[in-house]
This record gives C-alpha cells, structure tokens and sequence, in this order.
C-alpha cells in the first residue's frame, strides 16, 4: 500500500450490545479487557454500573446496553462480556459490552456520515460502516457520557488528586 491508502484505512473495534453490532474506532480504545470484579457505588447515575480497579487505576465503567436504551446489562463475570477502556477528556472510562467480535480495517470511503442520512440526527452514532452486506453504526466516544457522568468523573479525580497528594 501507499501512503495515500494508508491514510484513508482505518480500524474499527466492532462489539455488540443487546445482540446489535457497534463499531468504535480504535484510535479511542487504550485496551480490551475482560470483565472482573465490579464495585457498585451508591448514587451513580443509572448507566454507571460501578467501579474496577486495573493495575492500580480505578475505573468507573458504563453499561453500553443502558445507554443505548436497549435495557440493562446482567454483570457476570466469566463470560464473554469485555470492558473498552477509552481515555476521555485526560481520564480513563470503561464501557461494558456483551462481546468484542473483531477489528476491522475500513476504508473512509465505507463510511457514511450520520448527517447524511434523511432523518437521522443522533449524537451518539457518528457514522455507519458500510461492509459487505453489514451496516455498522460507528459510536462517537465524546458524546457517550452524560454531563452528570462527566462532572461526577472530574470529582473523582479530584478526590483522586487530594488523596494521593496526602
């Protein structure tokens, strides 16, 4: 391949929620990891499903399912569940999906954009993926938190901040 080539592939973490396909690009992604022990917290807004230590990080982890409005997930452990670990906004966030099934190299041109699309104005969804005979709906990673995740997630670096300053 080319440069030019190179530049116009990209790859994709394709995973599902609630039997649906969803791709992120991996360029958001710092790792994949298998579901463990989690810590429910009280107060959480509902996507929050609770907390996991990795390597001595804590992380706060979402319920993809619950976001997407496609119910709640059932956290078991020993299954094929998996955690993407994204960094936003300087912070590290775990996203809670059913499986991760591949990663996919795409070319730009197998991507629609959203606003593209009669009718469909989402924040969520930043494009579909076009391959074969799939239609992959791209997550957009900087929409996937709520403000009050958000503002709960800077508080807890704070405290994080404060207690390791001690």
């Amino acid at each position: 391949m080319n440069g030019m080539e190179e530049a116009d592939e990209l790859q994709v973490v394709v995973f599902s929620v609630a039997g649906h396909e969803f791709g992120i690009y991996i360029t958001g992604v710092r790792e994949i990891i298998a579901l463990s022990k989690l810590v429910a917290l009280p107060n959480m807004p509902p996507a929050m499903v609770g907390i996991i230590n990795v390597r001595g990080t804590v992380l706060p982890i979402l319920d993809l399912k619950n976001r997407f409005g496609l119910g709640s997930s059932s956290v078991l452990e020993g299954t094929s569940q998996r955690i993407l670990v994204v960094e936003y906004d300087g912070s590290l966030v775990g996203y809670l999906v059913d499986a991760v099934s591949e990663v996919l190299r795409v070319t730009r041109d197998s991507l629609e954009q959203v606003d593209r699309i009669q009718g469909m104005k989402g924040k969520l969804v930043d494009s579909i993926c076009k391959v074969e005979d799939r239609l992959i709906p791209i997550i957009n990673i900087t929409t996937l938190m709520t403000d009050q995740e958000v503002l709960h997630l800077q508080q807890a670096a704070k405290e994080r901040a404060v207690y390791s300053g001690i």
